[in-house]
């Protein structure tokens, strides 16, 4: 592989997962990408990627050339982001992919708060629901601790969720929910098991469920981050403990000496050392 550049191609292509969305990612096209992955297939003399039904996999010829790619752009984006924090006074750009409700109710509620943890970093916000890896993101928030890899994993905190609805409501049986593909996260299986029922309406994310239970009137489960924000809304006693959902971050390991990296780190584990706070002292309050 004689051209240094095409590291670049294949870097994208595996964090991506589809040529549009590395094109993107490259500031290219589609069909540029996909002319220069089929030059590289030609000079390793079998495919680089294999198409799968979640997107373009890496083939084996190419997995420790990108792991390595993978390092060097960790490392040469610590020396840079090092040298932008030292040196100039020019923003550091960072990606954090998030499920959304940690968006919502933790890492926006940071920046109110803890602002001024971020100084010198500018944060992109995507919201990443099922996906393996980090992706296109530097730093990825997900629900259950990542599998092992070439990343730093660490628990950052968690969040309750309960069945709620709503005061002076009377009881119907029906209830809204998640999509179906979130049947298996255990705040849908406490609804199924309550209401011995699916959900009359669904939606993709916590946020979206809440709307929808404010317009219908109808229970669902929520986490009670949300919930708290709406007086009218009450727990339903169910035979299911409240469940904490915990959540992790994950970034590359070559990411550690990255100064900005490290005020993301501070400023997400800040973020939910509130969220505890908070429970706390709603707990002592009630």
């Amino acid at each position: 592989m004689d051209n240094w550049d095409d590291f670049r191609f294949l870097v994208a292509l595996s964090k991506a997962g589809t040529m549009t969305a590395a094109a993107k990612m490259l500031g290219t096209n589609t069909a540029t990408v996909s002319r220069r992955i089929d030059r590289l297939s030609e000079t390793l003399g079998t495919p680089a990627f294999v198409k799968t039904a979640d997107g373009w996999k890496p083939s084996e010829a190419v997995r420790e050339i990108i792991s390595i790619a993978n390092t060097f752009d960790g490392e040469l984006r610590s020396a840079m982001n090092t040298n932008s924090q030292d040196k100039t006074n020019q923003l550091v750009s960072l990606n954090v992919g998030s499920v959304p409700i940690v968006t919502s109710q933790v890492l926006f509620p940071g920046l109110r708060r803890h602002g001024d943890m971020l100084d010198g970093v500018s944060l992109t916000f995507s919201d990443r629901i099922f996906r393996e890896g980090l992706g296109e993101n530097d730093l990825v928030i997900m629900y259950g601790a990542p599998e092992s890899g070439r990343v730093v994993t660490r628990r950052v905190g968690q969040l309750t969720f309960r069945l709620y609805g709503w005061k002076g409501g009377k009881p119907t049986g029906e209830w809204v929910g998640l999509a179906q593909e979130h049947d298996e996260y255990p705040p849908m299986q406490m609804a199924f098991d309550t209401f011995k029922c699916p959900p009359r309406m669904r939606v993709e994310s916590f946020t979206a469920l809440y709307d929808l239970m404010l317009q219908t009137k109808l229970p669902g489960p929520l986490p009670d981050t949300l919930a708290a924000q709406d007086s009218e809304l009450v727990t339903i006693k169910t035979a299911h403990e409240p469940f904490r959902g915990e959540f992790w971050m994950m970034f590359h390991e070559s990411r550690r000496g990255d100064p900005a990296m490290r005020k993301v780190v501070d400023w997400v584990t800040r973020s939910f050392q509130d969220v505890d706070f908070d429970r706390v002292q709603q707990s002592r309050a009630g």
